[in-house]
């Protein structure tokens, strides 16, 4: 549905105003709050935000009280210590949330523990990632703090998928995944730094998921002929 950065902060803090509205005050907001954040806000964007709001609401039943983040506060703090402390080069091969929401009465502890977990002589950052992502499931089991990855919804479809990910060993954090016949390809670079050797490597595929959607996996290699070089993989829905 986006079509640029630009266009995709719009959209995304469209659904942060419509859910603020719809959790905390149990109101949808008017056309006039939308269009100041969004001016592509239309009837299609009204009902996208509104099967959204109900997904949401739907996990955190009738909590309220939250901040909700995305250019400033809570989710840029997390991402700012992600990138410096914690060795995370790319925000979203590490965690996709597009908006944050959090508990206001326990924002400064949240905030104030990631930073000192993340700030522990002796600590190197692979050990510093490894523990904000423990406490960040913490909260998120205790619904203190949410991140939350938006997905388009399609037309037809009358109510909104919500899924945990990223759990370790919750069982409704699983999803059941297909691979899509003939959707593997592996492509090679031959001899092109030097005769006879693979330079280049993807393997790429498709896999379907129990909702419906279509994710599609990269594995890449840059340089085959240098001894143990990282193989990079993506996973990005379709």
């Amino acid at each position: 549905m986006a079509t640029s950065a630009i266009e995709t902060a719009k959209q995304e803090n469209g659904s942060r105003v419509f859910l603020e509205s719809v959790i905390e005050t149990g109101k949808e907001p008017s056309s006039t709050e939308m269009f100041k954040v969004y001016d592509g806000y239309n009837s299609e964007w009204k009902e996208t935000y509104r099967k959204q709001a109900a997904a949401v609401k739907k996990y955190i039943g009738s909590q309220k009280g939250y901040e909700y983040s995305r250019d400033d506060g809570t989710m840029p703090y997390i991402e700012g210590i992600a990138k410096t402390d914690c060795g995370v080069s790319v925000k979203d091969r590490w965690n996709p949330m597009d908006i944050v929401m959090v508990k206001k009465s326990k924002r400064d502890v949240v905030e104030g523990t990631i930073r000192e977990l993340t700030n522990i002589e002796g600590m190197n950052k692979p050990a510093n990632l490894i523990l904000l992502n423990a406490y960040m499931r913490e909260v998120l089991e205790d619904k203190i703090l949410i991140g939350i990855s938006l997905k388009a919804i399609k037309k037809n479809k009358n109510v909104a998928s919500m899924e945990l990910a990223n759990m370790k060993g919750d069982k409704a954090a699983r999803v059941n995944i297909t691979p899509i016949n003939g959707s593997v390809k592996c492509t090679l670079t031959l001899g092109r730094k030097k005769p006879y050797l693979f330079d280049t490597g993807e393997l790429g595929f498709d896999l379907l998921t129990e909702s419906g959607s279509e994710i599609h996996g990269q594995s890449r290699n840059f340089q085959y002929s240098k001894a143990r070089n990282v193989v990079q993989t993506d996973l990005t829905p379709k």
